[in-house]
């Protein structure tokens, strides 16, 4: 380990060589592959490309490491990425960089204004803890910069209910007006995280609910606040959101698994990554096995652990992350808060011992979205098993499909629904001309993956999906698209078991979701152990005026005589405000 005393900080050796080795000292940059985000880049997935970011972020550990010897490397770095920033005020990209030297902001699919605040913060950052061997004139450089970025995002001002932009933001226009001086930034930072803090408290939780890698960036956000910003009301909102974000993380971790249990309103991997399950690990002390499905190792792109100052999980909360308060456990918790108890946003949570299984009142299938969501455990030899609902345009997630829920226990109900004026992959980045989808097909699918995972029908319209000694039984209910009757199927595929309605499979045609006649659909999903008997209840749709349905799920024990019920929307005319 190489250690910085100005700045107090480790740098590991090997997490130092990976970076070396990314370098490219012709270009003065750190390579990297593109994205496969499908709406920001307009180039192919995973073009060999130099990034913007990774090379600050890797200009932030070589300040780090004390390496002297790397001092014009990190003058090379900083300065490629400065000549990329947009610094004319009158642009509609004012402050932003490209996330590529290869793709610059007018080639863009859609430039990401939220490079002002991750650049502009890592700007912040060498500038308070290691400006002093940087040379006088590009110290200038980065400082107008940091200017540049930190009007960006007062000019953007974005929502409270962008969660992670919000606290990022704050806090990086708060450290902008105390660098440079800038009273008017450092009043807006503060008064952006001191609004946070009362919103969330008003909504109940984070807009942005739940979420691992972003409640985890909000975390780190407010640890490189409380880090590098003196004012003091600026610290105590930070502290207030570093605690809420722990409460969130401790509420939903599920020991037996060691998953965080949903539902999430964005992630991109169905289990932990390794740098979030690194994240935690670090500041708790529990160890984190990661799941070989949960994607990417280390990547240059994307762990967030660059230039980062963790701080211990708070006290009171480190014993959830071993075991549960109790067996079981049922969490309800509401994320987004609107004119009714029943319009707003509320997410579930059961967790047991072996398993957990949450969902979310309203939500929405785009890519990142995780609305009804489970666990449970597969012995000590396998990682566990994962239980998804999904809605697919074409075998890819669709942004514009909706699911309205109801949950008791380890029992969920759930409504299909569509949303008007949506995207395809992305909720609003990728909107067809005149609302107008293409496809061939449509899907609402109930998967499961995991070792020994295995499908049956069960009886009409029940099928049992199993591995270990736990098992999903999905009831399938009656179902409309377009006005035409929708089929069920079970089958198997890549490692995967799951139970299909399709809505539509055939000719590519177009779609215009405003126009489609009777559009439906429920089912029912219950968790079992062991031999536990599966509910006997129908699933029950009743039709009721203007674009509404119901989805009543008969007999179930505990409940009431009606059972388990949803209204769902077969259209929404248009998003709700602050509608993830």
């Amino acid at each position: 380990m190489r250690e910085n005393p100005s700045a107090g900080r480790f740098v590991a050796e090997e997490v130092l060589a990976a970076w070396d080795a990314q370098y490219d000292e012709a270009r003065g940059m750190t390579r990297c592959f593109s994205s496969d985000s499908g709406y920001h880049t307009k180039l192919p997935a995973h073009s060999a490309v130099h990034g913007t970011r990774p090379s600050l972020e890797y200009a932030v550990l070589l300040l780090q490491s004390g390496r002297a010897d790397r001092m014009e490397r990190v003058e090379r770095l900083i300065t490629g990425v400065l000549d990329l920033q947009q610094t004319d005020p009158y642009a509609a990209t004012y402050g932003i960089w490209p996330w590529y030297l290869e793709e610059p902001l007018d080639q863009m699919g859609t430039p990401d204004w939220n490079w002002a605040d991750f650049c502009g913060g890592l700007l912040a950052q060498m500038l308070a803890k290691h400006g002093d061997p940087l040379p006088a004139a590009l110290r200038g450089r980065m400082r107008e910069a940091l200017g540049h970025a930190g009007w960006s995002i007062f000019r953007r001002n974005v929502s409270p209910s962008y969660t992670n932009i919000a606290v990022m933001g704050g806090w990086v226009a708060a450290a902008a007006g105390e660098l440079l001086d800038e009273p008017r930034l450092l009043d807006y930072g503060r008064r952006r995280l001191v609004r946070m803090v009362q919103y969330t408290a008003e909504q109940g939780g984070f807009n942005e609910y739940n979420s691992p890698m972003y409640t985890l960036l909000a975390l780190i956000e407010a640890e490189r606040a409380l880090h590098l910003v003196a004012d003091a009301k600026v610290r105590e909102a930070a502290e207030a959101l570093r605690q809420e974000s722990w409460r969130m993380i401790a509420d939903h971790y599920h020991p037996g698994t060691k998953q965080w249990a949903g539902p999430h309103a964005r992630c991109y991997s169905d289990c932990l990554s390794a740098p979030s399950a690194a994240m935690i690990s670090q500041r708790v002390g529990v160890a984190i096995p990661v799941h070989p499905e949960a994607g990417r190792k280390f990547d240059l792109t994307r762990d967030g652990g660059v230039g980062t100052f963790p701080m211990p999980c708070p006290d009171n909360l480190r014993a959830r992350f071993t075991a549960l308060p109790e067996d079981p456990t049922e969490i309800r918790q509401r994320f987004i808060r609107r004119d009714s108890d029943e319009s707003s946003t509320w997410g579930t949570t059961w967790l047991s011992e072996r398993a957990c299984l949450g969902s979310v009142n309203r939500g929405t299938f785009w890519t990142q979205g995780r609305p009804v969501l489970g666990y449970w455990t597969l012995g000590e030899d396998h990682p566990p098993a994962v239980l998804r609902l999904r809605f697919l345009h074409d075998g890819r997630d669709f942004a514009s499909g909706a699911v309205y829920t109801r949950q008791i226990g380890p029992r969920v109900v759930a409504a299909l629904g569509l949303k008007l004026q949506r995207g395809d992959h992305h909720p609003y980045l990728d909107c067809p001309a005149g609302g107008l989808f293409e496809a061939e097909d449509f899907r609402l699918r109930c998967e499961l993956q995991g070792h020994g995972a295995r499908i049956r029908a069960v009886g009409p319209g029940r099928w049992e999906l199993a591995a270990g000694g736990h098992r999903a039984v999905v009831h399938g209910g009656e179902g409309w698209f377009d006005g035409v009757a929708v089929r069920w199927e079970a089958g198997e595929s890549e490692g995967r078991v799951y139970v299909e309605a399709i809505c539509y499979h055939g000719a590519r045609r177009g779609f215009d979701l405003a126009k489609l006649e009777r559009v439906g659909l429920g089912l029912g999903i219950e968790l079992l152990e062991g031999s536990a008997a599966a509910s006997a209840g129908a699933i029950r749709m009743e039709w009721g005026e203007g674009e509404s349905y119901w989805v009543r799920w008969e007999g179930q024990p505990g409940l009431e005589s009606a059972g388990l019920e949803v209204e769902g929307s077969r259209r929404a005319i248009r998003p709700l405000a602050n509608e993830l």
